[in-house]
């Protein structure tokens, strides 16, 4: 099955604050020029659209997960967005220790990352955003309905993938299909699309 969403390669690859709406940028940079962040270069990125913005995000970062640690120097924006890339670090376990740092303050920018995490395989941390979808406030309703809304073939696409992550029993005969973590995640954020379109 062929992927529609563009994960791109570049000689030189976009720089982090790319990841993040431009007003963010002035901490993104900061944080990026500190000793706290020197991660080995991303070579492929996936691009989405928040409200009107293009952000580049990195598929994987190869870093010292120690560095997520290390907040002495850091502010509370700056710290936030250092656990966003920490959801792109290439070991699970520091992937689902960024999100439920995420998910303890969801703010609308972090919402790529999140949703990003839903279609990888890792089962644990499907699971932790799906239960937190379940359980948004209004405006975060709001921020991941727009989200979905305006990257559609993103969306499928992460369908696409839990598709191919679901375990090998979990298929439309067995009547178990949706209760998998990945199609529930998913449902939820196409729910949210239709009840924003809705109250709009």
């Amino acid at each position: 099955m062929s992927d529609p969403l563009p994960v791109h390669a570049a000689p030189r690859p976009p720089d982090l604050p790319d990841a993040f709406p431009r007003a963010l940028r002035v901490d993104a940079q900061a944080l990026c020029a500190t000793h706290v962040w020197q991660p080995h270069p991303a070579h492929l990125h996936f691009v989405v659209a928040l409200a009107d913005e293009n952000l580049a995000i990195p598929t994987r970062l190869y870093f010292d997960a120690s560095l997520l640690e290390a907040h002495g120097e850091l502010g509370v924006r700056q710290r936030a967005m250092l656990w966003c890339l920490g959801t792109r670090h290439h070991n699970g376990h520091v992937r689902e220790q960024s999100l439920r740092h995420l998910l303890a303050n969801l703010q609308d920018w972090m919402v790529p990352f999140v949703v990003q995490l839903i279609g990888e395989y890792v089962h644990e941390i499907i699971a932790l955003i799906d239960a937190a979808l379940a359980t948004l406030d209004p405006p975060m309703q709001t921020a991941f309905a727009r989200f979905a809304r305006d990257n559609p073939r993103y969306i499928d696409t992460i369908e696409q993938r839990t598709i191919s992550y679901r375990p090998a029993g979990c298929d439309k005969r067995s009547g178990r299909l949706h209760d998998h973590p990945g199609a529930r995640a998913v449902a939820r954020l196409r729910q949210l699309v239709l009840t924003e379109r809705d109250t709009a």
